[in-house]
């Protein structure tokens, strides 16, 4: 296969294959999804007929090829923008949702109705949202149940 890009859109297409390595296997530890990374060593192999040396160094020992440091920190700005709305979006949501569950008490999960499940979820969703929108983490506090 082949694909023919102009250098902009290979720049674009390393920025995409290095952050979308960097979701996968960035929290991984024992479980590193090599086989990721090996695409990202095989679009990389050709920065520096793209003019692009720069953006890439080679592993000598491995023979394969890595981002720069300078590149890697050149993408932060976008990892920590998508690090942030993930945070703030997975808050509100599990905290909703903890919620809108209280209101069933003990009911089995599988005797809730969802779409009133979920009417319910969106109320809370909606005075998250506004709370931290208005104050963030201001006003909120760990309280340890009983």
């Amino acid at each position: 296969m082949q694909i023919n890009l102009t250098k902009e859109q290979y720049e674009k297409l390393l920025d995409l294959v290095y952050l979308g390595n960097w979701m996968i296997n960035a929290y991984r530890t024992d479980d590193y999804l090599e086989e990721y990374f090996e695409v990202v060593s095989h679009i990389f192999s050709h920065a520096p007929e793209a003019g692009l040396e720069g953006r890439v160094v080679k592993d000598e020992m491995e023979g394969k090829y890595l981002p720069s440091y300078e590149y890697e920190e050149s993408l932060q700005d976008f990892i920590g923008d998508y690090d942030g709305f993930c945070f703030w979006e997975e808050l509100i949501n599990r905290l909703a949702e903890r919620d809108a569950l209280k209101e069933y008490g003990n009911t089995p999960l599988d005797k809730i109705d969802f779409d009133e499940f979920m009417e319910k979820k969106s109320k809370y969703l909606e005075k998250y949202e506004k709370e931290l929108e208005e104050n963030g983490l201001k006003n909120f506090e760990l309280v340890k149940g009983s």
